[in-house]
């Protein structure tokens, strides 16, 4: 198998073993937060592994057509529309008080979370979608 040797990969390569030795160094000095030193441990295996999946392809590989950028573009589109609705349905709830078990807390973060977890799976939804039915 042939590994491209350019000047970004290498930095990137570089960076995650950089990474993997300061989890070591947390692991070995540092025993009372031995976790963040496991999870910098692992970031960096993770960063090295994908830049040696990165590095065995071609340049040429990465380069999108104008069709899936386009996809993508109208999945984006459709994906905040859906995020919009779900935040006015939200809000509209949290204004009418149904009941109790149906209006959301107060706490205005956990119906963002909500709101990003429907916004990412809708856009993979419909990027998938869009890439079947095309244009």
């Amino acid at each position: 198998m042939k590994f491209r040797r350019d000047g970004r990969i290498l930095k990137f390569m570089g960076i995650s073993l950089g990474v993997i030795l300061v989890g070591i160094l947390i692991l070995q000095f540092l025993q009372p937060i031995a976790i963040i030193g496991i999870t910098f441990i692992s970031c960096g295996l993770v960063g090295f592994m994908v830049g040696l999946r990165i590095s065995s392809k071609p340049v040429d590989y990465f380069i999108e057509d104008e069709r899936s950028v386009r996809i993508k573009e109208k999945a984006g589109y459709s994906a905040y529309g859906v995020m919009t609705s779900v935040a006015v349905i939200i809000m509209f709830l949290g204004m009418v008080k149904i009941s109790p078990s149906l209006t959301p807390s107060g706490d205005f973060i956990d119906g963002a979370l909500v709101m990003w977890v429907i916004g990412l799976y809708t856009f993979i939804i419909l990027r998938w979608y869009y890439s079947k039915t095309g244009e």
